[in-house]
């Protein structure tokens, strides 16, 4: 008897600990959450930090690399390299970045999902479906899932650290402390600011301590070991540089109160702070449907505020408290058993220490935040998220549970509740939508976003490469040759490795011409390489390549370099390498949006064979000078990641605004290689994202030549 209803009371607990899933509003739930996150996922940002954490998984899987750190932050650390691991899952099964998009989109999905069970389980269910439903129809919280990037798979373990935190404070159950310690130590992974959510750990463990046993302890000893191994590594053999970094980047210190924090803070839970520019946004004509929410979520979040802080400091009715009280006013002047009994009374209230962890994570950071002096990035404040959700949610439901405990016309107030939390939700979902589709048809300035010159989608780049890679097998071409600048360097050289066609990529400063019939795929904003194929080349436009919100890619069939083609001049220098075509270099001025730019150009020949090698570029740096006693020098770096013997190379200096052309240039050539640091440690081959330049030497000739003048021509080409 004793065992069946021990079965019984085990069967009902895990009944109860999932019935919440059948809930008739969580299908309604996953299915909002799932809709805004993964809705045209096609067209995801993918820029540098992009396609370096997917390209590491990548290479980790295919080339057996241990990664010790994901991409380079703002203050030149390397980043932990938890995330490169989690993408390595969809790196396994296709070399298409999309799959590691959809990872953390789903990752996202689960925090939301994850939301409603916090509030479920401690709040009730009207909490629940108001902070999940409003939290999954959030817009910039929807912008932070829909691309890669470390930061934005931290939602989901911020709300299980939440759970372990409440489990053993609020529940007083054991076992808590070891996964609490193991969701801090993978929210440090996606981002070392996590960090901050230490100090409610903290405050638990005085909380709570009897719920920690010795155990616990070493299971979260072993926890964080098994996550920092990789990072312990890389500080050995990087002899503590990142920790050095990663700790001065803690001393920026503002020499009074900052309030960026509480701006980015505000942008999490209304659905616009500015309008759009471009006059084709879906927002503009929209907007004065969501303008509302830019009052009603922060006065929500403030009133919820307040209700917690009420909870906190409110006496706990019974025998105790009388006791308490009693205590006081016998000893008016002992202020320690005073203290000492609201501790205690504080400790036993689970809905008091619930109100303090949540209190304490949305407040702690921000304060921290408030004396930051460095520029403060909005995916700081990523580790408070769904916070303020939850906030408005548990207000809410207390709100309208108030409501009806009252009589008359009070009770049926707790109607206008709900209707409020539907409007909340069906605005904040419209808003979301909105979003979404004025990001995927591109009404957005394209080149505003910073710290890349322009912004690129994946759809966009897969499609540019895939015309250009049946262009060349159409037309029976051996090789195709693209440009590359600082927004789209990273992306295409790991994505043009799934291309058919052999590649050669080429920066865009200096144009890179073949010695036989080919196809080229020019940068949207290389205009510069246009006005030098028609200049110095006979290129056939095929077909231009749209971009959403910007300029699109270009095609063109180059033809072969033919006798006369050029009216170069005979070999002047031979350097091994390169071969200069010229000892004269050509102005050449280009007219763009009202603004005019002058490049000089210097035709060149490779000489030598560069076979491509994996994540290898090879370089030129072109130094001149006009002459020796001028303080004007004009620079030029080549990068490519293969060269053929007989190729053409047209170098372009840029002419700053308002300089003078000179009329002789000293020019000095340096040539190195660029790789990735990948050290071994043993038998273990590490991977980091650390570029280092190698094999750099100062070309020169076989009489031991290493400047070269080159005289300027007087006319100007347009």
């Amino acid at each position: 008897m004793v065992s069946q209803h021990q079965g019984g009371s085990e069967r009902r607990r895990l009944w109860e600990s999932w019935s919440w899933l059948l809930k008739p509003e969580v299908p309604g739930l996953l299915l909002l959450a799932s809709a805004l996150r993964l809705y045209g996922l096609n067209r995801t940002e993918f820029d540098d930090d992009q396609a370096t954490l997917f390209r590491m998984a990548y290479d980790a899987v295919h080339q057996g690399l241990l990664p010790v750190t994901s991409n380079t932050g703002s203050i030149g650390a390397q980043h932990p390299p938890g995330v490169v691991y989690l993408f390595m899952l969809p790196a396994a099964l296709s070399a298409n970045p999309l799959w590691a998009a959809v990872l953390v989109a789903l990752l996202n999905v689960l925090a939301v999902l994850l939301t409603y069970f916090f509030l479920y389980r401690y709040y009730g269910r009207l909490a629940a479906v108001t902070g999940s439903f409003l939290y999954a129809s959030a817009v910039l919280p929807v912008k932070y899932a829909r691309f890669i990037w470390q930061p934005n798979i931290a939602a989901p373990f911020v709300v299980l650290f939440l759970l372990a935190l409440f489990r053993g404070v609020v529940a007083r159950r054991q076992g808590w402390f070891a996964w609490a310690v193991l969701w801090l130590a993978l929210l440090y992974q996606a981002h070392e600011v996590n960090l901050l959510l230490a100090a409610p750990l903290l405050l638990c463990l005085v909380l709570a301590p009897q719920t920690v046993r010795w155990r616990d302890a070493l299971f979260a000893l072993l926890a964080l070991l098994l996550v920092f191994t990789p990072s312990l590594l890389w500080l050995l053999v990087s002899g503590l540089h990142d920790l050095r970094s990663t700790l001065s980047f803690s001393n920026h210190q503002a020499g009074g109160l900052s309030l960026q924090a509480l701006r980015i803070y505000r942008l999490f839970i209304i659905p616009y702070d500015q309008l759009p520019h471009r006059s084709d946004a879906i927002l503009l004509p929209l907007h004065r449907l969501f303008s509302w929410l830019k009052l009603a979520m922060p006065a929500l979040l403030i009133l919820a505020a307040l209700w917690l802080l009420v909870v906190l400091v409110r006496r706990q009715a019974g025998p105790a408290a009388e006791q308490a009280e009693s205590q006081g006013a016998a000893e008016p002047g002992r202020w320690w058993p005073r203290l000492r009994q609201a501790w205690e009374s504080l400790r036993s209230d689970g809905q008091r220490c619930g109100a303090l962890i949540l209190l304490l994570w949305q407040l702690f950071p921000l304060l921290v935040f408030l004396r930051y002096g460095g520029e403060l990035h909005t995916q700081y404040l990523l580790l408070l998220m769904p916070g303020p959700f939850l906030l408005i949610g548990i207000v809410v439901a207390r709100g309208c549970q108030w409501l009806y405990q009252r009589e008359g016309w009070l009770q049926r107030l707790r109607l206008a509740g709900y209707l409020l939390v539907g409007l909340l939700v069906v605005a904040q979902s419209l808003a979301s939508a909105v979003s979404v589709l004025d990001a995927l048809e591109g009404h957005f300035d394209d080149r505003a976003f910073q710290p890349y010159p322009y912004h690129n989608d994946l759809a966009s780049l897969q499609q540019a490469l895939a015309a250009t890679d049946q262009l060349a097998q159409r037309e029976h071409l051996s090789r195709a040759y693209i440009t590359v600048d600082d927004a789209t360097r990273t992306a295409l050289f790991f994505l043009s490795r799934q291309m058919q066609t052999p590649v050669s990529l080429f920066d865009a400063h200096c144009l890179l011409l073949p010695t036989e019939r080919t196809v080229m795929l020019v940068g949207p904003y290389d205009s510069w390489v246009t006005a030098l194929l028609e200049r110095f080349t006979h290129a056939t436009l095929v077909s231009r390549l749209p971009r959403p919100g910007g300029l699109p890619f270009s095609l063109y069939v180059i033809e072969p370099e033919t006798q006369g083609a050029t009216s170069v001049q005979a070999a002047p220098w031979r350097l091994g390498a390169l071969e200069a075509l010229s000892s004269q270099a050509v102005p050449l001025t280009l007219t763009e949006r009202s603004q005019t730019t002058t490049w000089l150009v210097s035709p060149w020949r490779v000489m030598q064979e560069a076979q491509p090698v994996l994540n290898t570029t090879y370089a030129y740096r072109f130094v001149a000078t006009a002459g020796a006693s001028s303080s004007q020098s004009l620079a030029t770096t080549c990068t490519f990641n293969r060269l053929q013997a007989g190729e053409r190379l047209l170098v372009t200096f840029s002419l700053a605004d308002m300089e003078p052309i000179p009329s002789s240039l000293l020019l000095r050539i340096w040539s190195y290689r660029t790789v990735f640091y990948m050290p071994n440690y043993g038998p273990l081959h590490l991977e980091t994202s650390i570029s280092k330049e190698i094999n750099l030497h100062l070309l020169q000739t076989v009489e031991g030549l290493t400047q070269f003048p080159l005289s300027v021509s007087s006319g100007i080409g347009g």
